[in-house]
């Protein structure tokens, strides 16, 4: 039996997966640990979780339309490690300090251009062979 091809997307799906139940975990572990951890760990930890759940999913979204719709493979790898590499730094800023890091700057503002990035390309590859 032979399996179907499946979409780089899925690798990316993958290992954000991986990364929410990790972020998910530490929510919980700052929960079950609340008279031990400083009292901006909780919050700091649920903000991760909730922009990570707010922006991730999108993301995935776009990057396998962007595959399906022939986008090459270079590219859905670029777009998929940069998005796996931002809500990294996201997370790791907002990990060190409640308040602003250049790594969280970095994540997040990094996350919000490769989405922008992304979705111009998809309009576009939408668009554009219908013009011509």
């Amino acid at each position: 039996m032979t399996g179907i091809d499946l979409p780089i997307t899925a690798l990316y799906a993958g290992l954000l997966a991986l990364m929410s139940v990790f972020v998910a975990n530490r929510v919980l572990w700052a929960r079950l640990r609340g008279d031990k951890v400083p009292e901006w760990k909780e919050q700091t930890n649920l903000r991760i979780q909730g922009n990570f759940n707010e922006n991730v999913p999108l993301a995935l979204v776009l990057l396998l339309a962007l595959e399906v719709g022939g986008l090459p493979g270079t590219w859905v790898h670029w777009f998929g490690g940069s998005l796996f590499l931002f809500r990294v730094l996201h997370a790791i800023g907002m990990s060190r300090d409640p308040g602003a890091t250049y790594e969280r700057l970095i994540g997040a503002q990094g996350t919000f251009v490769l989405m922008s990035i992304m979705g111009m390309t998809g309009v576009m590859m939408f668009v554009l062979p219908r013009l011509g």
